[in-house]
Formats: C-alpha cells, sequence, structure tokens
C-alpha cells in the first residue's frame, strides 16, 4: 500500500491511498463465496451457480463493493502507520477501482492540531482541604432531625417559626373583599430564612378560628413606594415543628447503630470521604486552568463544534428534554474549549513522559472494582467486557496518571478551611 499525504486547509489532509489489486484478492475471493450460497441464475439451482459465471455477471459489482468497503480499513491503517492525529473524515474526493491499478482514492480528513507544550511541570498550587470538625457533623444530625420532624397543633397563640393553616382574602383599605381573590388553606411560616418581619408581626398571637387583618407592601412595587396589599386572614390551625430528640434511640432509628457516638463516626467518616472527593475534583479543575493557561494554542472551530453537538445530543437523550441549542452553545462554549485543550495537553504529557496503563494494570483495576461492588461483581465484570467501557476507563486512569506526575513534579500548598471558616467569610461578603 501507497500513501501520499499533502497538506489540505487549515487542520486538513489529503492522503491519497493506492492498493495492490493482490492484497484485496482474499477479501475478493471471501465475497464470491458468500455470493456463491445466495445467487440464483436460470438453469441453475440456488447455491450451484459455477464460480466463473458468477464472475462474468457480477464480478465487477462485487469486486468494486469490496473495494468500497475497504476503504475505510486502508484508511485506517495509513493513518495509524503515520501517525497522525485524525479527528473527523471530512469526503472522499476520489476513487478508482480495477485490477490492473487496485483502488486507488483520495481521503480528505480533519487533524487535531499538533501541540507544543511550554510548561507543565515545576508549577506552584494551592489545594484547600476541607477539614471536617463538629460543627459539620452537628449540621449533618441537624439536617436529619429536620428531615424527621413532625408537625403537631398548638393550642393558644402563635408564637414565632409556628406555622399556620389560613384562608386569605384580598380587601380593599377599607376591609371590604375582591371578588376572585380569596386563597384557600395556605401554609405559612411565621419566621425562617426568607420570612416577610412584617408579615410576621401583624401575626403574632393570633389564635385558631381568628381572624385579623392585615397589610404588606404591594407586590411588584418598587422600594419605597408605599403602596399596600390588604388581606383578611382567617386562621384554621397553628402548628409547630417537633424535632426528634437527638439521644440514643435516634441513633438506633437512623440504621441500627447501638449509640448515639456510633453514629455520629459513622457521619464524620462519610463527611470526611465526601470532602475528600470533593477536594480532589476542585483542585483538579484548578490544576487544568493553569496548565491550559500556561500552554495557549488554538483550536479548530469543528472541534469545539462537534464537542458542544455531542453534549447537546446527551441532553436531548434526557427523559423530557427541551433544550434550547443555541444558549446551550453559548452558555459550555468556554467549557467546552478548556476541555479539549486539556485533553490534548494530556495526551501529549502522556507521550513526552511515556506515561501508559498497561492490560495487567487496567485487568487489575477491573477486579478490584469487581471486588469492591460485592454482590454486584458480575455485573462490573460483564461491563468491563465491552471494549468501548474499557477504553474509557483506560483514558480515566491515564487522566489521573498525568494528573499525579504534574503533582509529583510540582509544589502544592495544602490550605486547610473549616466549616467556621466558610461562614466568616460569607459574613464578610454580607
Amino acid at each position: 500500500m501507497d500513501v501520499n499525504i499533502t497538506d489540505g486547509a487549515n487542520w486538513e489532509k489529503n492522503l491519497e491511498i493506492k492498493v495492490p489489486y493482490e492484497k484485496l484478492k482474499p477479501k475478493i475471493n471471501e465475497s464470491y463465496q458468500q455470493y456463491k450460497k445466495s445467487i440464483q441464475l436460470e438453469g441453475f439451482r440456488k447455491g450451484k451457480v459455477p464460480l466463473d459465471l458468477i464472475k462474468k455477471v457480477f464480478g465487477t459489482k462485487i469486486e468494486t463493493e469490496v473495494a468500497e468497503k475497504s476503504m475505510s480499513d486502508f484508511l485506517q491503517q495509513a493513518i495509524d502507520e503515520n501517525k497522525i492525529k485524525f479527528h473527523s473524515m471530512r469526503e472522499v474526493s476520489a476513487f478508482k477501482f480495477d485490477e490492473k491499478d487496485g483502488l486507488v482514492f483520495t481521503a480528505v480528513i480533519r487533524i487535531e492540531p499538533e501541540i507544543e507544550l511550554s510548561k507543565y511541570k515545576s508549577l506552584k498550587f494551592e489545594k484547600e482541604v476541607y477539614e471536617i470538625t463538629d460543627a459539620d457533623v452537628d449540621l449533618a444530625l441537624k439536617n436529619m432531625r429536620e428531615q424527621y420532624a413532625t408537625m403537631v397543633t398548638v393550642e393558644g397563640e402563635a408564637r414565632e417559626n409556628h406555622f399556620l393553616i389560613a384562608d386569605l382574602q384580598k380587601t380593599d383599605s377599607s376591609g371590604h373583599p375582591i371578588i376572585g381573590e380569596k386563597f384557600d388553606n395556605r401554609y405559612f411560616q411565621l419566621g425562617g430564612e426568607h420570612a416577610d418581619d412584617e408579615f410576621v408581626q401583624q401575626l403574632l398571637g393570633i389564635k385558631a378560628g381568628e381572624k385579623r387583618q392585615i397589610s404588606l407592601k404591594a407586590q411588584n412595587e418598587p422600594e419605597g413606594a408605599g403602596e399596600k396589599d390588604y388581606f383578611e386572614i382567617s386562621v384554621k390551625e397553628i402548628k409547630e415543628k417537633k424535632l426528634p430528640e437527638l439521644d440514643d434511640e435516634f441513633a438506633k432509628n437512623m440504621g441500627g447503630f447501638e449509640n448515639l457516638d456510633e453514629f455520629k463516626k459513622m457521619i464524620q467518616e462519610n463527611l470526611e470521604s465526601q470532602a475528600k472527593s470533593s477536594d480532589k475534583e476542585k483542585f483538579e479543575k484548578v490544576l487544568i486552568d493553569q496548565v491550559n493557561k500556561n500552554n495557549p494554542f488554538d483550536l479548530p472551530d469543528f472541534m469545539v463544534e462537534d464537542y458542544m453537538t455531542a453534549i447537546i445530543e446527551n441532553m436531548k437523550k434526557e427523559p423530557n428534554s427541551k433544550i434550547d441549542e443555541n444558549e446551550i452553545r453559548e452558555k459550555y462554549k468556554a467549557d467546552a474549549v478548556s476541555n479539549l485543550k486539556w485533553m490534548l495537553i494530556k495526551d501529549k504529557i502522556a507521550e513526552i513522559e511515556d506515561l501508559k496503563i498497561e492490560p495487567d494494570e487496567l485487568k487489575e483495576h477491573i477486579e478490584n472494582l469487581a471486588k469492591e461492588a460485592g454482590d454486584k461483581a458480575p455485573d462490573v465484570r460483564k461491563t468491563y467486557k465491552n471494549s468501548k467501557r474499557r477504553e474509557q476507563l483506560e483514558r480515566e486512569l491515564l487522566e489521573q496518571r498525568v494528573f499525579d506526575f504534574i503533582i509529583e513534579n510540582s509544589k502544592v500548598k495544602v490550605k486547610n478551611i473549616t466549616f467556621e471558616d466558610l461562614q466568616k467569610t460569607s459574613k464578610l461578603i454580607k
């Protein structure tokens, strides 16, 4: 096979490929045998037509068909042998086949940019490490208690943080009802993070069965306009949230823990695991951003466009998906560019530093995943018998190896942060 490679337009190459007839002959003979089994001609039973007659009548069609089907294999061989960074096929601009010259065709392909790296070692990073403290465990316990809270009826006056079930009738300023502006069985909390203080103060002390006239700043009115909306509120019930006691019994109900200390320990371990995973994800993004910044290069528009198209097609597969394609392209374009640049840089680093995942290493990793899956181990093994899934896993492991290489050859300053630190920062921002 002869391959002549010339540069085309930006990020394109023209490959003129010549394949001798003899190289196609095994596939051609195999195709003849397949056709012999099914071809019927007058005077011959199915499968009994002589091969010479098949070649005479159908030879050109059969052999041309084999040549056309073989083009993709020969193109891939040419790409591999010449180490071309193939992205996608644009067109086959010429095709010729006969017994004398064999198969001759020209393919125009799009290629990934060949990049040169400026700096990916001896970098400086700051890595935030979130430390789990008692405050995090207490917050997790608080959220669990809220989740399992019960609502009980209150006898007597409504107090702050009580809940009201009431009917609202919108009125004019003199208290006359406005027809069509009644709202039954509405649920309100007298307090909370987003409470309207004016509303709360007017209803404190009200009892079930009582009515009260209230006024609120008119909706959609600018601040200080002074316009009011008026309502008559008829309270039907007053309820209070009762949180479960934080004791050993609560721990047992949460999953059979012996006591509250054991339950807290489990929460601590889970939070630490989540924090570790989150820290890793955030740091990898910091690393990618800095490496991309240190190694600038331009991307072909078609690579970005293909990437965005893949994102949109995946979104369309989601149940009840309704997306604005233009909005998605605008929203995710910067991320697409960053991800594509990192992909090329990562592969280039792996090539330069000879980083790879050996077959035995991949096999061992899959087996470890299967062991961790317990009863679902057979499902894991079955999943990674699929070549595409194995290739995807191999890419993920190689990316982690590149991350590790960059970190090992850089300076990483660890910055510990806690829940209390975040609260202080939040107060300063406010």
